[in-house]
């Protein structure tokens, strides 16, 4: 920027001197010429009055030539009103017409009779100065060789030289000067802004200069707004990275070659210990996924098993690079798993029973049985085999049910004590069948809940209590309060778990002694739903046993219900 306000100085002071010089000349010039005229129209004058007429014209301008300063230089003329030249000091006889001559005529015509002209003679070829007079019909023209201020340049060519020299230094002085006076501010308005703070604050200035103090205060403002901007952009990225680090599914941002610029904790446990920068493809080694990244389409949707887990990747490219969207379906797959194993299993339970049913009603149909007490035992077997269909079929609509969370749920206050006397009601008889008894200790208190869920979840427990007894075996059940939970415990000392089945009992279908479980009539599905049902209610379960000793299984369930009632 100096060297621009010193280039441009300089061009304006040189431009300045010369306009400055050529206007001088032209005025200087002017000024000669108009000062030689009134000398040579006084000369005229002076010539015209020492000059008679009616004698000889030549001698007398002869005469009057030599007496003149510079005579050799002079040229006297005198023509007449027609134009005609009659005298003459350089040629004796001029057959030319004069009187279109610019000073002649003008003297002819113009009121002041005087006229004058600068140009180059056509009969000496030189350039001269006319003036001319007319008086007494007779025009007395005066001309001298005529150059001006040129013939002064020779002598002042030097003299301006070294005018514009002197002009030229001390307008670089000059120039240097101001600009330092200018740039200075400049300079110092850069290195705040280059030392300004992380937040985009710097030192401020005063100056004597109005503008920069105006520019000061423009990039002040600007550098407030760019906080606020910076700010704002600071919290909504903060935003953004909290809700991306906090979901539960995985998430990765890559350039365009495949290096890491974000990811979340959740991605981290997913993929492995990886940060940004990483490139992805030399810490994963999934085919698949490395074919989606390579794909040309702006959309993708793969499925990867990583460390026994599946997950749905839904992978999106932008320009400015890719973004890969991890969420966990091993639930679902588990789901889906379970469902196929669960109606494989209802499958094969309803075999057994309809088999059941359809041989016997093959047999009475066919008449192959006359003896009445055998027809009345196979239709008892029907019965019974149709009883244990309708329990299945009832339990598993409940496990359906509590699954999707599809239970109309009516929530009332139930005394304990007569909940689990009606439920040890329905089981006297088999009680008595196999001499077992019941030891309660049941506390007076008040649970709010689902009667039918309650009651369920306790008449599985004493009917496995009872199926798996030993004859004259005892059964204990406890309700109690503790810690705003209540407490149920249903104990036996009967054949008991094995340890290595204990982790499975409460998975459907699942019994531990299947021929024993079938003759009882048990569908394998009452723990499956006690848990259902525990779980349905915010509770927890427990399972002691000890194969051969007997087995307690305690529920804890809260006193105050999450769960709002379905009226």
């Amino acid at each position: 920027m100096t060297r621009a306000i010193i280039k441009s100085f300089v061009i304006v002071l040189l431009l300045s001197l010369a306009i400055t010089s050529l206007t001088s000349f032209l005025l200087i010039s002017r000024s000669e010429l108009n000062h030689t005229q009134r000398e040579m129209i006084y000369a005229v004058k002076l010539m015209d009055d020492n000059i008679d007429f009616h004698k000889d014209l030549s001698k007398q301008v002869d005469h009057l030539q030599r007496i003149t300063l510079d005579g050799k230089q002079t040229r006297i003329s005198i023509i007449d009103h027609q134009g005609k030249v009659v005298a003459d000091t350089y040629r004796r006889y001029i057959s030319a017409n004069h009187l279109n001559r610019q000073e002649v005529h003008q003297a002819i015509y113009s009121k002041s009779h005087t006229g004058f002209s600068v140009r180059t003679s056509d009969t000496t070829s030189e350039r001269m100065l006319y003036v001319a007079y007319f008086h007494n019909n007779y025009v007395l023209r005066l001309s001298v060789h005529y150059a001006g201020v040129r013939e002064y340049l020779p002598s002042l060519i030097p003299a301006l030289a070294a005018s514009f020299a002197l002009a030229f230094a001390i307008s670089i002085l000059l120039a240097r000067f101001l600009s330092g006076l200018i740039t200075r501010p400049l300079r110092e308005i850069d290195d705040s802004l280059r030392n300004m703070s992380d937040d985009y604050r710097f030192e401020l200035h005063e100056y004597p200069y109005e503008e920069f103090n105006h520019i000061m205060n423009t990039i002040e403002d600007l550098s407030h707004r760019l906080r606020k901007s910076m700010r704002e952009t600071k919290f909504e990225q903060k935003k953004i990275d909290d809700i991306i680090d906090r979901m539960k599914e995985g998430f990765i941002l890559l350039d365009e070659h495949h290096d890491i610029l974000s990811i979340n904790k959740s991605a981290i446990k997913i993929i492995g210990d990886l940060k940004e920068k990483d490139h992805l493809e030399d810490y994963v080694d999934y085919p698949d996924l490395i074919e989606a990244l390579s794909s040309t389409h702006d959309r993708e949707k793969i499925e990867l098993k990583i460390h026994h887990n599946y997950y749905k990747c839904y992978i999106s490219k932008f320009p400015f690079g890719i973004a890969l969207f991890f969420v966990d379906v091993t639930a679902v797959k588990k789901s889906e798993q379970m469902r196929e194993d669960f109606f494989s299993s209802v499958s094969h339970e309803m075999k057994t029973p309809i088999t059941s049913i359809r041989g016997y009603s093959e047999l009475l149909l066919a008449g192959v049985i006359t003896d009445e007490e055998q027809e009345k035992e196979m239709l008892r077997k029907i019965l019974t085999q149709v009883t244990n269909m309708s329990n299945l079929i009832n339990d598993i609509l409940m496990l359906s049910r509590l699954d999707n969370d599809d239970l109309m749920v009516e929530l009332v206050p139930m005394k304990m004590r007569t909940c689990v006397d009606d439920v040890l009601e329905n089981y006297e008889g088999m009680m008595v069948k196999e001499n077992i008894t019941i030891e309660k200790e049941v506390e007076d208190m008040t649970y709010v809940g689902n009667h039918q869920q309650i009651s369920t979840l306790l008449s599985n427990l004493i009917s496995n209590a009872i199926k798996y007894n030993n004859p004259g075996g005892k059964i204990f059940v406890r309700i109690y309060k503790e810690n705003e939970n209540m407490v149920m415990e249903v104990e036996d000392n009967g054949i008991g778990i094995p340890e290595k089945d204990q982790k499975h009992v409460f998975e459907r279908f699942y019994r531990v002694d299947k021929g024993r479980s079938r003759a009882k009539g048990g569908t394998g599905l009452g723990l499956a739903i006690v848990k259902h049902v525990t779980a349905y209610n915010h509770g927890h379960i427990h399972l002691e046993s000890t194969f051969g000793k007997g087995t307690r299984i305690t529920i804890t369930l809260p006193l105050h219900q999450h769960r709002k009632a379905i009226q």
